[in-house]
Parts: structure tokens; C-alpha cells; sequence
């Protein structure tokens, strides 16, 4: 009988630890030091490229020692007048925290010309596309490559022709609507894309910022020059072109390169 009343005495008194150290825990959380961040509100969503407003908002305290490096990634509360009336370019969902990734902006110019070996200048160059083979919105700049396809046609450029008063007259230019003849056209690339039209970002941000996408068929590359010439492959495009009286091109997408 003893030892199972000490028994019983040894898990009361566990039974009782545990319950202090729980309401002891459950006080001293109220002592934590916080830090506010924004959230959204759980009712709330915001929807693609809609502006934040200050009612969808709510204040999520988060224990300053992960505060310290969620900083990085979301906005503080204290700072919620900043973001209010921007634009989210992805829908934020209601009882989520806003990340800083959901407020992404366009890049205000093309960004090309850094970071070269000696010698080496990066320019950017123009290529007119065709787009009714391509689905330019899934072409991010900065981050795709492409090559060009290019028929080896010479059917675009004006020959000399005799004018009616004797001299030398350029033949009229073919329609840039008329198809070019058929061959095996000409795989030339890979090249970066700096910008697609006026395009300089991901579609979705542009059309979160109210940017209207123009001039989707022509697509601006990177380009390298060399002891002041062009590299290989751009010269050869840029002969092409010429050659076909820069009529549009195909493209070929490549994979993106694992970071």
C-alpha cells in the first residue's frame, strides 16, 4: 500500500509541476518583447493589382527575436502609411502576413553595361519579332535567354531599278505582311532579354503597376562588343536582318539557368 500511495503522491506532484509551469509560461508570454508587422486582415483580400488600402490592414505581433530577420521579407506595422494605395501584383490572401515581395515595382530603365572583363562593352540591340508565334507575356527580361530564327532570303532588300527619267530607283519594299519564301531558316543566339516592347519586368508587375504593354513585337537583347566589334553571332544577326529588310523573326525560348 505504501508504494502505491507514493506512487500516486509522485504523479500528483508531476500532474501540479506541470500545471505551474504552464500557467507560469502562459504569464510570462505576456512579458515577450513584440514587434508589429502588417498583415491582412482575415476577412480581407486584396486582389491582383489592387491598391492596398489601410482598413484591410492588421497588426501581427511577432516575438523580437524572429522579428529581427523577418524584417528583411515583410513591413513592419509602424510602417503601413508607405504601403498604403500601392498596388499587390499577385492576390495576397486574408490572414497572411504582406511580403515585401508582394509589392513589387518595374525597373525604371533598362539595366545593361555592369559588371564587364576589360576591354568588353554590352549594348543593347533591337530585333523585330514575330508575335503571332510566340506568347510574349511568358518572356521575362533579365531572366529568359532566346536565339533567332532567320530566313536566309534576300527577297526584302530594294534593288536598283531604272527611273523614268534614266537613273537609279530602289524597288519597292515587299510588305512586311507577305511570309518569306520557304528554306531552312537560320538558328542564330543565345542572347539575354533586357526588355520586351517597353517591358522591362515580369508581365504581372506591369500590369499591377497600370503599365500598358506596347510594342510586344520588337525584343531588345544584350549584345557584347569586342575590340570594337560586335560579337560573332550579333553580326550575323544583325546581316540577316538587313538582308530581309529587318522583317520579323521567329524565336526560340531556352531553359533558365539553375542559380
Amino acid at each position: 500500500m505504501k508504494g502505491i500511495q507514493g506512487l500516486i503522491l509522485a504523479l500528483g506532484l508531476g500532474i501540479a509541476g506541470a500545471l505551474f509551469n504552464w500557467a507560469y509560461l502562459n504569464r510570462a508570454a505576456g512579458d515577450v518583447d513584440t514587434v508589429g508587422f502588417i498583415g491582412v486582415a482575415p476577412d480581407k483580400n486584396i486582389g491582383r493589382g489592387e491598391p492596398i488600402r489601410e482598413e484591410d490592414l492588421v497588426e501581427v505581433p511577432i516575438p523580437a527575436i524572429p522579428a529581427a530577420k523577418l524584417k528583411d521579407f515583410a513591413y513592419r506595422y509602424e510602417d503601413r502609411r508607405t504601403v498604403v494605395g500601392m498596388n499587390v501584383w499577385r492576390e495576397v490572401q486574408g490572414g497572411s502576413l504582406l511580403l515585401r515581395t508582394d509589392l513589387k515595382s518595374p525597373p525604371p530603365a533598362l539595366q545593361f553595361g555592369q559588371d564587364l572583363k576589360t576591354g568588353t562593352n554590352e549594348v543593347a540591340m533591337f530585333v523585330p519579332v514575330d508575335t503571332r508565334a510566340i506568347v510574349p507575356s511568358l518572356l521575362v527580361p533579365g531572366r529568359d535567354s532566346v536565339s533567332f530564327l532567320v530566313s536566309r532570303s534576300r527577297l526584302g532588300v530594294p534593288t536598283p531599278a531604272e527611273g523614268a527619267e534614266g537613273g537609279a530607283a530602289a524597288a519597292p519594299v515587299p510588305s512586311p505582311d507577305v511570309p518569306l519564301p520557304a528554306g531552312a531558316p537560320e538558328l542564330i543566339g543565345p542572347f539575354k532579354i533586357l526588355a520586351v516592347g517597353n517591358r522591362l519586368g515580369d508581365a504581372e508587375v506591369q500590369r499591377a503597376a497600370k503599365i500598358p504593354q506596347l510594342q510586344e513585337n520588337v525584343i531588345v537583347v544584350s549584345v557584347k562588343i569586342e575590340g570594337g566589334k560586335l560579337e560573332t553571332k550579333a553580326q550575323r544577326l544583325l546581316q540577316l536582318l538587313t538582308e530581309t529588310n529587318f522583317r520579323q523573326v521567329g524565336v526560340i525560348l531556352h531553359a533558365r539557368q539553375a542559380k
